[in-house]
């Protein structure tokens, strides 16, 4: 007699279902397995849900060492940022003070370095503040709204040094004019 593939197949499917499925369905039996009725006096199972006093202190921890490290990077760039503007503007301040002793009148460039340092202050001040706001996410009760306040900070400081960086770009501008305009020395 000759066996047909699909009967073959057939056989050889529900061999293998009653080979699984027997040892499961012997688990199944009361007082056999690990299906049994739980004890009258036991403490719920909250350890299934993930809420346990030990995950959530290790949750925390995570997420402020988290916001530290992130904190420690943004705090490189921006400083390294912050350094470089304000250098910029100091020497922009003492080729203005040379223009201005050859007879360039250095008003208007002065008036931009001014309002570039003050941007930058203002930016220094609303990256210390941002930075406040991002150690104070992990203990808010709203976490969400704390972070986005933060961001929304670190947000203003970025613009604030943008707008020193504009300031001191438009007093190197108004420099090369004055310099343009002075007359040559001859030695």
């Amino acid at each position: 007699m000759k066996m047909d593939s699909k009967l073959v197949r057939g056989l050889a499917a529900f061999a293998l279902v009653a080979l699984v499925a027997a040892p499961l369905s012997a688990s199944a039996v009361p007082g056999m397995g690990g299906n049994r009725p739980p004890k009258a006096n036991a403490a719920p199972n909250v350890k299934a849900k993930g809420h346990t006093p030990a995950f959530m202190a290790a949750k925390q921890k995570a997420l402020h060492d988290r916001i530290a490290m992130v904190l420690e990077k943004r705090g490189h760039g921006f400083d390294a940022a912050a350094s470089r503007i304000g250098s910029k503007i100091e020497r922009v301040a003492a080729h203005a003070a040379t223009v201005a002793t050859a007879g360039g009148d250095v008003s208007a460039v002065l008036t931009q370095l001014e309002a570039a340092r003050t941007s930058l202050a203002a930016a220094r001040a609303a990256e210390a503040t941002a930075v406040e706001l991002f150690k104070a996410v992990p203990t808010a009760t709203d976490k969400r709204a704390a972070f986005n306040a933060a961001k929304a900070q670190a947000r203003t400081a970025r613009v604030e040094l943008t707008n020193a960086r504009t300031q001191l770009r438009n007093a190197i501008l108004a420099l090369k004019v004055v310099i343009n305009g002075l007359e040559p020395v001859t030695p």
